[in-house]
């Protein structure tokens, strides 16, 4: 690993990866820790691991982002104390939080949400699998799209605070850089020893556009979960279509 991404959700995590992705790097960000690293993270999340499974899990992997990998970024630069530590920030605590309950207060009141996550089995482990990263980042914030989403401005603001101030006091200097993504390519660039691309720098998930960009996604764990849906709704289709036949067949039986 040559990047640890120590920024919470919402400081940028979904630009920061497609950035790096235009630089070069390969980076897993939650769905691909879920897709390829479920087994391993729900063992660090339900018992915890060692230096020796984060190595064996990131060998070959460039930077990792979002949670559950962003709460273990001490551990995680344990295993690999060559690596440079990105922490991300927003301009204020207060933009951060707003973000933050604008996204989960979108995840928990989507209709379409709600209904894949009935259909597809993928979908739902996947739900489970953020729901455990993020109460292990911070506290037990839900994000179930069948329940109110309640926040608790004050976790938050004491989970940002805290996450941030230990990574400021902690990683060693001369591998942390705290960034903006307002900031563009040229600061990021110069603590990379990067060229800077021409390409204009990404901008991902305003304003909780994620649900619908996910909506569009062709990954293999998205294709999966459209497959599960056609799969159910054609189950629901069949199974409606034969107990109409049957309550028609005893009806004429019965007449």
């Amino acid at each position: 690993m040559k990047i640890i991404l120590a920024g919470l959700p919402k400081t940028g995590t979904n630009s920061i990866r497609e950035a790096l992705t235009m630089l070069g790097y390969q980076v897993y960000d939650a769905e691909n820790n879920f897709e390829h690293l479920h087994d391993q993270w729900t063992k660090i999340m339900t018992v915890g691991g060692t230096a020796d499974d984060f190595r064996e899990m990131y060998k070959d992997i460039d930077a990792t982002c979002d949670v559950p990998a962003c709460h273990y970024w001490e551990e995680m630069h344990k295993a690999f104390p060559d690596a440079k530590i990105l922490l991300m920030v927003r301009d204020t605590e207060e933009e951060w939080l707003g973000s933050m309950n604008l996204q989960m207060r979108m995840l928990s009141t989507c209709g379409l949400y709600s209904a894949i996550s009935r259909l597809s089995p993928h979908c739902s482990k996947l739900q489970r699998f953020l729901n455990n990263a993020i109460r292990i980042a911070f506290g037990s914030v839900p994000i179930s799209p069948w329940e109110t989403y309640v926040p608790n401005n004050q976790a938050l603001r004491i989970a940002y605070r805290n996450h941030n101030a230990r990574v400021l006091q902690v990683a060693p200097k001369d591998k942390l850089l705290v960034y903006k993504c307002s900031e563009g390519w040229p600061k990021l660039c110069k603590f990379l020893g990067c060229q800077i691309p021409d390409d204009d720098f990404p901008h991902k998930n305003k304003k909780g556009e994620i649900l619908k960009n996910n909506m569009n996604d062709t990954s293999p764990g998205y294709r999966q979960i459209k497959r599960e849906i056609t799969v159910s709704l054609c189950a629901f289709v069949c199974g409606i279509g034969y107990l109409a036949y049957v309550v028609a067949h005893a009806s004429r039986i019965i007449y």
